[in-house]
């Protein structure tokens, strides 16, 4: 080396009088000098093993100029970390004359940490004395960055995989199992080992294997990317379990089939829902146990009534709670919901700068919830249990700890102050709500804590109310419809039109009822009725009028019968209280004579009406009281007869009593107009320009039930 050498001539490649090893020592000091590599030359000779040379590249990475090293030990770099483990073996190889290679943390001037790759090797002259000591440095920083990277990737990949709240799977092309997690292993009820020595078609259901097997094969010519299917795996005690499959096929570099990458809902429960439905639409021949099974559902549901007193629209009820947050208790506040899948979705966020709206919409995709994260809001939802910490780690510690967007977003909104409360309802962690202090003179502590759990008790409330209110209505939406019949007959030169509007709320069962009835006799039944009331009770007494009626019909079918028969089982097998109006008609389509013949009886229901070709309305009267009320309801039969053109009109007292805003009612003569101006009109229309304008009249919100019936004879 030039610096160890006092016959040192100048650079050059033909300086006269230099001989071959002279020549051969300029050569290697310039590549030492050109090095990419840090090269330090120590003096073990001098006490402490002092620095006697670097070359551009050590001050180009320690950031250290040559004068301000040379003569000090290299462990000024350490910065006061000399308790580093690789620093024994570097101590033991400078002891034993020895090479060594290790990595140190080392620090730039700048204060800067680097981790340092080096490589010391000693220097013996020809008696074999030691002289000194090379160290080759190797900034590895960005190589270790990628390590721990790669490290945490994996980390997070594998706990991801491991607590899924999903069953997942690796799978050859073969089929067999290569990996599964705990969560498929308690759907399909084998271990790990159990499945790793099967193939997936061993537990699929011979019915769905023939499918599944085509999907998969499909992926393996590249005619698809991904697939899903419902299934059924086979348990291992031989128990069917239903799931939906997702699965996707990794590809080698070369474009080669790697493995497929599967993911499994257990839909057993969905699927139990869904028979017991069916189940329930099959049922609708049993009159007696349809009621009985329909009061108890509703009864069930109303007992849950209190809990559901909260806001139904629940999502702009937290985005308006998160805006009364702030700025009275947070800068900035973040609201995230559990879905129902297990999903966290930030639902609702806001802050005391509008301009800032933005950073926390798009903070939204740098945050996470699993098993492993370490955030606030992770915590909260992992625990059931408050957070609250009065002072966040400054500035350093986001630059130190994130990178790329998600630190200059949280530079931007600067947290000082957290606290993440839970939603709690009924036991259950349905979401979170974190607030946050940017300003240097609001500290969260107890109090404030304490008023966060009080707001996200209430906003729990309204999110847990909110969907038993949606399940609800689920229910009551399918019970009404198995009491309407699901389509009209056709009767022969008749026309049919009818319409059903429930009022009140979306989980009620509405108390009117219609139904039109093919006779033994190849005649037709039409009825049409108001049960006092709404929901389970409603439903009991509109499953057994229906059901009566049609069971009666098989043996009688004067309308005056059907309706005291229904008198006498009301009065039988219900409470005084429990009473409905009717109208009952047997239609005679076929009876030879122009027109349609009918017999008509009415207990205590509004009078049918008849519309002339002219258009002049008239009511059938006819003589009857409720029914359900009295032992004797004096109900009579009524004959008249509908000519070509001429249209009867059967409703309920929801179209006639229907209310405006300002209190008046819809009315007779108003119904009257309208019926004459649909003269001519066939029965469907009539039936739908009469809802209408009943909307209309109340500004879209009925009061009360709605129901219509329409024959017109039709013209030859």
């Amino acid at each position: 080396m030039r610096f160890l050498d006092s016959s040192f001539s100048p650079a050059g490649r033909d300086v006269p009088g230099l001989s071959a090893p002279e020549e051969m020592r300029r050569l290697l000091d310039r590549a030492v000098a050109a090095s990419s590599n840090g090269i330090v030359i120590t003096d073990p000779k001098v006490p402490d093993n002092p620095i006697v040379y670097v070359n551009p590249a050590f001050e180009r990475i320690s950031g250290y100029p040559a004068d301000e090293v040379m003569g000090r030990n290299c462990r000024f770099l350490q910065n006061g970390e000399h308790d580093q483990p690789a620093l024994d073996e570097l101590r033991a190889a400078l002891r034993e004359e020895r090479e060594c290679r290790v990595v140190l943390r080392n620090y730039r001037k700048s204060g800067a940490l680097f981790w340092n790759e080096l490589y010391v090797s000693p220097v013996h002259d020809e008696k074999g004395r030691l002289t000194n000591f090379v160290g080759v440095q190797n900034d590895i920083t960005d190589r270790r960055r990628i390590e721990e990277v790669l490290r945490e990737s994996e980390e997070r990949f594998r706990a991801t995989f491991e607590h899924a709240a999903v069953g997942a799977a690796q799978i050859s092309t073969e089929g067999r199992w290569l990996r599964v997690n705990r969560r498929l292993c308690e759907i399909v009820g084998y271990t790990e080992e159990e499945l790793l020595e099967k193939t997936f078609g061993d537990i699929t259901h011979p019915d769905d294997l023939g499918k599944d097997l085509e999907h998969a094969r499909a992926m393996l010519r590249g005619e698809r990317q991904v697939y899903s299917m419902e299934k059924r795996y086979v348990r291992k005690d031989g128990s069917p379990v239903w799931v939906n499959l997702t699965v996707s096929l990794v590809r080698e570099a070369s474009g080669e089939p790697r493995y497929f990458i599967s993911v499994v809902e257990d839909i057993s429960e969905r699927k139990r829902v869904e028979e017991e439905r069916d189940l329930l639409l099959v049922r609708e021949q049993l009159a007696r146990a349809e009621a009985v099974a329909a009061r108890k559902r509703l009864a069930l549901l109303a007992a849950a009534g209190p809990a559901l007193s909260a806001s139904l629209d629940y999502e702009e009820t937290l985005r308006r709670v998160t805006s009364l947050m702030v700025p009275d208790l947070a800068d900035w506040c973040l609201l995230d919901i559990v879905e129902e899948n297990g999903a966290v979705h930030q639902l609702a966020s806001s802050h005391a700068d509008p301009e800032k709206e933005d950073l926390l919409v798009r903070l939204r995709g740098h945050r996470s919830f699993g098993e492993d994260d370490p955030g606030s809001t992770a915590e909260v939802l992992r625990t059931g249990r408050s957070v609250l910490v009065p002072e966040l780690p400054g500035r350093v510690f986001y630059e130190r700890e994130l990178g790329g967007e998600h630190r200059e977003l949280l530079r931007a909104l600067e947290p000082r102050s957290l606290m993440s409360v839970p939603l709690l309802a009924r036991g259950r962690t349905l979401g979170a709500m974190t607030l946050v202090s940017s300003g240097p003179g609001r500290r969260y502590d107890d109090e404030d804590l304490l008023l966060a759990e009080n707001l996200s008790y209430r906003c729990a409330l309204a999110v847990d109310n909110a969907r038993l209110y949606r399940d609800r209505s689920e229910i009551a939406h399918t019970l009404q419809r198995s009491l309407l019949p699901p389509v009209l007959p056709e009767i022969p030169g008749v026309e049919l039109g009818a319409e059903y509007l429930p009022a009140g709320e979306a989980n009620e069962v509405g108390g009117d009822f219609y139904d039109v009835i093919n006779t033994i006799e190849d005649g037709w039944i039409c009825t049409i009725g108001d049960v006092r009331g709404k929901g389970a009770e409603a439903a009991a007494v509109t499953a057994l009028a229906r059901y009566t009626i049609r069971a009666v019909t098989m043996t009688d079918d004067r309308p005056s019968e059907l309706l005291s028969a229904l008198n006498e089982a009301m009065l039988r097998q219900l409470p005084e209280d429990r009473f409905c109006t009717a109208a009952c008609a047997r239609l005679e389509p076929l009876d030879g004579a122009q027109g349609v013949g009918l017999d008509l009886s009415r207990a205590g229901h509004p009078p049918p009406l008849v519309v002339r070709t002219d258009g002049s309305v008239e009511e059938v009267s006819c003589p009857g009281r409720a029914l359900g009320v009295f032992p004797d309801a004096e109900l009579k039969d009524t004959h008249m007869r509908l000519m070509p053109g001429e249209t009867l009109v059967f409703y309920t007292d929801g179209v006639t009593e229907a209310r405006s805003p300002d209190g008046g009612f819809f009315g007779e003569d108003r119904l009257h107009q309208i019926l004459a101006a649909s003269a001519g009109q066939h029965a469907e229309d009539v039936a739908r320009t009469l809802k209408n304008a009943v909307l209309e009249f109340q500004e879209g919100h009925p009061r009360d039930d709605l129901a219509l019936l329409v024959l017109r004879v039709a013209e030859d």
